[in-house]
């Protein structure tokens, strides 16, 4: 069971001489401060508002803690005041408001359990700030150490003992010795700005040093963009000169397996010269790896198409690009993946959509 102790006293294990020394060092200080700093500091109203949006700067993870009450009911709320207190022991703290329904369940209870929310998890921590029934009605999970339940999917779950208990002003601290954790390989879910977001590794050096660009150009999204272009497809680029393709021609034939279009619209889609991309319709013409057919509307422009023996060749070179693109991405997680590529087809989108012919 938790036991209230006043915020800021010295901890248990200080004997009374040292609490009084650290008393007085503490009154020391104070002392040596002008006088004005603390009576400008009562007499100023902060702007509660503005206050909680240059706390809303700082990017939390988003937590989940949960315990089971006296009479057996399985109770958790979303937090995101969780922290580390120590290391040695192993110790942690969150914070709960004074006024939570959920304050004399946890203020009494003897364990407590953290569940540290993956980014796929945004629909669990909705659900357990939200005033539903069952909070946990459907959801996978276990009993955990005092039958604190433990959230599966979640990136790392501590389980505790419930300690201490600190004011904190409106809110209470609570203070839980850990004794059990588990961390998983997953993408921590993060609340930044009053909305949820993913943490994004920002790498400072190569593993050698090499192509990491100082100055504006490792700011500045065009040299960052043909960089990796040129590093990605550098490896399939040299597969492509073994089997005597040319680029262009895998271009053509990448675009074509997709869709079926128009010659001009093919010219805008993949930004090729006029002369160069007709010799190379020619050449994909003499292999039988493109054919013409049919316009979408009577009287239009005939529509490009790949044929069978072009679409096996494409699906030969995409298994060779697909494993280059998963040993670029190895060790980035699938949800940022997916972010990547979408953001990259928005910027896309954005840029093109008004030059796309009619």
């Amino acid at each position: 069971m938790s036991s209230a102790i006043p915020c800021g006293w010295p901890a248990r294990s200080s004997t009374p001489r040292t609490a009084l020394r650290t008393w007085n060092a503490c009154a020391s200080f104070f002392a040596l401060l002008p006088k004005t700093t603390a009576s400008r500091s009562r007499g100023t109203q902060l702007d509660s508002s503005g206050f909680r949006n240059a706390l809303g700067q700082f990017a939390t993870g988003v937590t989940v803690v949960t315990t089971k009450s006296g009479s057996g009911d399985r109770i958790g709320l979303t937090a995101n005041s969780f922290n580390s207190a120590s290391l040695d022991p192993p110790m942690v703290l969150w914070s709960l408001r004074n006024d939570s329904l959920n304050f004399e369940v946890f203020a009494n209870a003897d364990h407590f359990a953290v569940n540290v929310l993956a980014a796929d998890q945004v629909d669990v921590s909705r659900r357990f700030s939200r005033d539903v029934e069952d909070r946990f009605a459907g959801l996978d999970c276990m009993e955990g150490i005092g039958g604190a339940p433990v959230i599966a999917g979640c990136a790392a779950t501590f389980q505790c003992r419930n300690v201490h208990r600190y004011s904190g002003g409106d809110h209470a601290i609570f203070v839980g010795e850990v004794l059990q954790f588990e961390v998983h390989d997953r993408t921590p879910l993060v609340f930044h700005r009053g909305d949820y977001t993913v943490t994004m590794p920002r790498p400072a050096d190569g593993p050698d040093g090499s192509e990491i660009a100082g100055g504006y150009v490792d700011d500045f999204l065009l040299p960052l963009l043909a960089r990796a272009y040129r590093l990605f497809g550098l490896p399939f680029y040299e597969h492509l000169t073994e089997q005597k393709i040319p680029r262009d021609e895998w271009r053509v034939l990448a675009t074509l397996s997709d869709q079926s279009c128009t010659r001009d619209e093919l010219a805008w889609i993949i930004r090729m010269p006029d002369e160069i991309l007709d010799k190379t319709l020619r050449a994909l013409f003499d292999q039988e790896m493109i054919a013409k057919a049919e316009p979408r509307v009577k009287g239009g422009l005939p529509r490009l198409v790949c044929t069978q023996r072009g679409s096996r060749q494409v699906v030969k070179l995409l298994a060779v690009a697909k494993a280059r693109e998963a040993d670029v991405l190895a060790d980035f997680p699938e949800l940022e993946q997916q972010d990547f590529k979408q953001m990259l087809r928005s910027m896309i989108a954005r840029l093109a959509g008004s030059e796309r012919p009619r």
